[in-house]
């Protein structure tokens, strides 16, 4: 799907493979699964949920694991580099 300056309401959107620009989202449940890419420039979410299945949620159980097993760096960076902030290598790198 491609929508631009579209409003979705109160309706399921599978994410993969989609491009949205500009668009409102009103209490919509979104599906990422990870198989394709998906693009959201300039939207906004008004009481929205989210679902991860497949390759996504793969990732985000790895990547809980990780931190539970004490790899607390590298989520906190993985999360700051998401966040767009400058994220620097360990003194000892």
């Amino acid at each position: 799907m491609i929508a631009r300056k579209e409003t979705f309401s109160r309706m399921r959107v599978a994410l993969d493979g989609s491009s949205f620009d500009e668009c409102r989202f009103e209490h919509c449940h979104f599906i990422f699964n990870g198989y394709m890419g998906v693009t959201l420039t300039g939207c906004t979410f008004d009481g929205c949920t989210w679902e991860f299945g497949g390759p996504a949620a793969n990732t985000i159980t790895f990547m809980a694991a990780l931190y539970s097993g004490g790899s607390h760096d590298l989520i906190e960076a993985t999360i700051r580099r998401i966040r767009g902030e400058e994220v620097r290598p360990p003194l000892n790198a």
